[in-house]
């Protein structure tokens, strides 16, 4: 998630960068194409917004990992016991 909240501050950078150069644009066509980028941008930033807020906390994907890796170590325990019993001796 650190790489999605990066990525929405540049985007954020990006789009205030281009906000300063409409205002100083000093053709029609030039102000008109960056109005139409201005709303590309925005519309990518809250996406990138909307996706971000419906991702887990993170403590949440923690506790999800920490939970599967006692399920797989005891699963391999499990394991390792009954290999162990079906040996030949």
């Amino acid at each position: 998630m650190k790489d999605m909240q990066a990525h929405l501050e540049l985007l954020r950078g990006q789009i205030a960068e281009c906000e300063r150069m409409q205002q100083a644009a000093t053709s029609e066509l030039k102000r008109n194409a960056l109005a139409r980028l201005l709303a590309r941008y925005r519309a990518i930033a809250v996406e990138l917004e909307e996706a971000i807020a419906k991702m887990p906390p993170r403590d949440i994907l923690l506790d999800r990992t920490k939970e599967a890796r006692q399920v797989a170590k005891g699963a391999a325990d499990h394991l390792r016991a009954l290999v162990k019993k079906l040996r030949p001796k």
